[in-house]
């Protein structure tokens, strides 16, 4: 069994070995440009450049010199810890995601498994503005991975946030940013005091497999440090670990991210800090290494009409046109047959075959859990305008039946008309009819879309909570004091299921627009526990 302390970066660096290539850092030195080589601070002799900040204008005493923020938003100087610091808004009207960018990316050059200790100062105008640092791995067309720390502010005093991040591929760049999530017009988002350096190797111990708070494809550990002071802070050797040289600093889990649509305001629930990413320990994963799914992890349903209950329109296939294994990933794929697919003898929607073929994968009969964390790793087909039709979910049922359900994830796509396709949906269900289900529609951080590249949807499962997480940042819980029917739904063996449906009462049926065959591509599926 593969361990999985790499918290999602493990399933690309296996595919990318190092050469010895050298990653190119810019550094800020006045009247100069100077090129560091990763490779060489890598080696025995890093001491002291180890903490080299490579942040051009980091303390933005150059004004905004390097750096932007988005088409009509406004980036002024104000006063920062000490001397300048820039201030984000936007106009309106409404509530506007906005982000502060380098505008030349800091790291030109990655390297696979190379740590970055990344930093920044942050405060509001107004209390309760919601804001990410984040940094992502971007390479020609694809975004390889993203670090993301979330805290939303309470006060108007100086907060810092810090995450770790380990670079995926070679030769991306990494793009810094911090993110102001649903920012109501006229209110500001100050920064300060931007750091980027090479952070110091670790040596965890193989015996122990223990999940990170992940964002996106990284092993990424994010630490907010929530102390309102405003003196340095130093991160120690220990990856996410943060700690402050003056006034003491409480080190929290992140908080949410909006749990409801852009134009809403930004608050929500916070990780509990007995639920810490340290406690979860790997018990079952599958990464699609090989070259066929794999048969004692997942069964696929085959010539199935199951989801008929809610009117989708493919017949399930356990076929190479429908399920792939490759390059490490797994590919549910829908698709328009120039000829109609029978599907199995008592098809009475469809008793001269179907349209549309997709697939259906469970591990029921196979694998099975109470409570956990359950965490996959994937892109969406459901990209604007041409998907139209597409359900892709990752979802729980009880192994014996009845009730309850937990979906981890489901997303629809749009057509010209349709606003969900940058959105997932967030749910749990007692029954499907005299229960209302409690749920919540969830965009990712900093305009990010489910169909641009990986990432990931995780739920940690408690006997008093369930937590909903997208890209490593918290979106969503329910407890038995918020929900009535928790503590008698929730107690019971679950199994998991992947699928891809096509069409159904909610998302609609394709169009000619729509764009098939249409994959979901799952990097990985994992499961941990206490």
């Amino acid at each position: 069994m593969r361990t999985a302390t790499d918290g999602g970066a493990g399933q690309e660096s296996r595919r990318r070995r190092a050469t010895g290539r050298r990653t190119l850092i810019r550094v800020a030195v006045p009247g100069a440009a100077v090129a560091l080589g990763a490779a060489l601070l890598m080696g025995g002799g890093q001491g002291s450049a180890l903490a080299v900040n490579v942040v051009d204008n980091p303390t933005f005493d150059a004004g905004v010199q390097g750096w932007k923020v988005n088409p009509g938003a406004d980036l002024r100087l104000v006063a920062g810890r000490h001397g300048n610091g820039v201030r984000m808004t936007q106009p309106g009207p409404g509530n506007r995601t906005i982000a502060l960018n380098d505008a030349v990316n800091t790291v030109a050059s990655t390297v696979p498994r190379t740590s970055y200790d990344v930093g920044a100062w942050v405060r509001t105008t107004r209390p309760n503005a919601y804001v990410a640092l984040r940094v992502m791995e971007v390479a020609p067309g694809a975004l390889r991975g993203q670090g993301l720390t979330p805290l939303t502010l309470k006060d108007t005093a100086w907060h810092k946030l810090t995450l770790r991040y380990t670079a995926v591929g070679r030769g991306s760049a990494l793009d810094l940013n911090v993110v102001a999530n649903a920012l109501p017009a006229g209110v500001g988002v100050d920064v300060d005091d931007v750091t980027l350096s090479l952070a110091a190797p670790t040596s965890p111990s193989p015996s122990t497999r223990t999940s990170t708070t992940s964002s996106t494809t990284s092993s990424n550990s994010t630490t907010v440090s929530t102390s309102p002071s405003a003196g340095p802070s130093t991160t120690s050797g220990t990856t996410g670990a943060t700690t402050s040289s003056t006034a003491p600093t409480t080190s929290t889990s992140p908080t949410t991210s909006p749990t409801t649509s852009p134009t809403t305001s930004a608050t929500g629930p916070t990780a509990s800090p007995t639920e810490t990413a340290s406690a979860w320990k790997l018990v079952w994963d599958d990464e699609f290494d090989g070259i066929a799914l794999d048969t004692g992890n997942w069964k696929a349903e085959n010539l199935s009409t199951y989801g008929d209950g809610n009117q989708e329109l493919a017949c399930l296939m356990n076929r190479p046109q429908n399920i792939t294994v490759h390059d490490g990933v797994l590919s549910l794929t829908a698709r328009r047959e120039a000829t109609p697919i029978t599907c199995g003898t008592h098809d009475t929607r469809f008793p001269d075959g179907r349209d549309y073929t997709s697939a259906h994968l469970s591990t029921k009969g196979l694998h099975e859990w109470t409570y956990g964390k359950f965490e996959m790793r994937a892109r969406l087909p459901t990209q604007a305008t041409t998907s139209k039709g597409m359900w892709p979910a990752f979802w729980m049922r009880p192994t014996s039946g009845g009730t309850g359900e937990i979906d981890i994830m489901e997303a629809i796509g749009s057509d010209a008309t349709g606003v969900d396709y940058d959105r997932v949906h967030q749910t749990i269900w007692r029954d499907y009819t005299g229960t209302p289900k409690q749920a919540t529609l969830v965009p990712l951080a900093g305009n990010a879309r489910p169909s641009d590249g990986m990432h990931t949807y995780a739920v940690e499962w408690t006997p008093t909570s369930i937590t909903w997480l997208v890209d490593g940042a918290v979106t969503y819980e329910r407890t038995p004091q918020t929900t009535a029917w928790f503590a008698d739904t929730f107690t019971k063996p679950f199994y998991l299921r992947l699928n891809l449906a096509v069409g159904g009462t909610w998302a609609g049926s394709p169009t000619d627009a729509t764009s098939l065959p249409a994959s979901y591509d799952v990097d990985y599926v994992r499961v941990y526990q206490h």
